[in-house]
């Protein structure tokens, strides 16, 4: 009976062994580990649809296109780690350039426009009036797109590049240079402003950037895939795990933002493959729109000095809440996400981010104002938004 018994227990316990050794092995950590120097290349595309009603002749829908490339060089430091990020390179998705000899305006060359020809008396005139002189084009009209996308991104290298400091774990800290980047934005735009505005418009600019500090800056970079990865968390495989959620920063609004990660697969000694994907709550977003514009507005009476009158700004805090409660916002990003076992540092990232807004603008208007004319409030009702940015980040080693 005893050895019954015991037979019995032994099975019970291998086949509880077998299925604990099972599911340990299907568990795996992500243990950061980064080198001395390397470079991160990050490439991002975007393609945006905007459908705005246009009255009776019905909604009418743009699109735009753009581009843009930087690289991020990072160092090790006695702290973590510190980078500089650098913009290669940026596509506008301007329109083409006109045809040599075209003017703004005029017709493609490849049309034609004949008047019709009528026969007209032969009437002796007096000599025509000279033609009033036409006005030189601004610089800005007379530049190809080329020019345009030099120009911007001269101005984006006059600004600098931001310096960063990382934890060990490759967590943005703070941006190091934020003072000398919002001197330079200041500088730049000053240069545009009258000697007798420049004092009003330099404190307006410092009450509207001084909050925004070295920490809050960075984030926003702490939502990028590389900070999310989920080091030192059991990963099941095949299974989704919370990722440690983040913070995103401004005028003293914040908006939490979780995800979730999941290990598709684990080649020991080699490579690991996930799969994370965030999307914050629409009502998280809408608190911190809410948060947002109230911080704004209360600058904004800052701004109006001694005119203002808070009071009077209490209707509009209210149209504006009702504009972002009536706003429908998704945000969803998924990226597939390879990393190299033996150097962490050594990743390859394909995200599509999908971006989707439908703005009802006629809550702007008052109830009243909306039924003693509804068909304006007909023509602002909904413009739609619809964005998707795809990613794609490469490590390449330093030597």
């Amino acid at each position: 009976m005893h050895f019954k018994n015991f037979v019995a227990v032994a099975a019970v316990a291998a086949a509880t062994s077998i299925s604990f050794s099972a599911y340990a092995q299907d568990v795996h950590t992500l243990t950061p580990h980064f080198p001395d120097a390397f470079k991160v290349r990050t490439t991002t595309v975007s393609d945006a649809l905007v459908t705005i009603p246009n009255g009776t002749a019905g909604p009418t829908t743009q699109s735009s296109h753009s581009a843009m490339a930087w690289t991020t060089d990072t160092h090790k430091t006695a702290e973590g780690y510190h980078a500089t990020i650098a913009i290669e390179s940026m596509d506008l998705g301007l329109p083409p350039a006109p045809a040599a000899g075209a003017s703004p305006g005029a017709p493609p060359s490849s049309v034609t426009t004949t008047p019709p020809v009528t026969a007209t008396p032969t009437v002796t005139a007096p000599a025509a009036a000279a033609p009033p002189p036409v006005p030189a084009p601004s610089p800005l009209a007379t530049m190809t797109p080329a020019d345009l996308q030099q120009k911007m991104t001269a101005i984006l290298k006059l600004i600098g590049n931001p310096e960063v400091s990382y934890d060990s774990r490759m967590r943005p800290v703070r941006i190091d240079n934020l003072d000398a980047l919002k001197a330079n934005v200041k500088n730049m735009i000053m240069v545009g402003i009258t000697a007798q505005d420049a004092p009003k418009f330099s404190s307006i600019f410092d009450l509207f950037v001084n909050d925004i500090t070295p920490e809050s800056a960075a984030s926003l970079l702490r939502q990028s895939t590389r900070s999310r990865l989920p080091f030192d968390k059991p990963l099941p495989l095949n299974t989704t795990v919370p990722l440690d959620g983040t913070t995103f920063e401004l005028y003293g609004a914040t908006l939490a933002v979780g995800g979730t990660a999941t290990l598709d697969s684990w080649e020991d000694g080699k490579t690991a493959h996930l799969t994370l994907v965030t999307a914050p709550p629409e009502s998280d977003m809408h608190m911190f729109l809410d948060s947002l514009v109230d911080a704004f507005m209360n600058k904004a009476i800052v701004a109006m000095g001694k005119d203002a009158k808070p009071e009077q700004m209490t209707p509009v805090k209210v149209m504006i809440k009702r504009f972002i409660d009536g706003t429908a916002i998704r945000v969803t990003s998924t990226c597939k996400v390879d990393v190299d076992l033996n150097d962490t540092a050594l990743t390859h990232s394909d995200c599509m981010t999908d971006i989707y807004a439908r703005i009802d603008t006629s809550k702007f208007m008052t109830d009243e104002q909306i039924k003693a004319n509804p068909e304006a409030a007909a023509k602002l009702q909904v413009i739609t938004f619809i964005e998707t940015v795809h990613s794609v980040s490469d490590t390449v080693l330093v030597n």
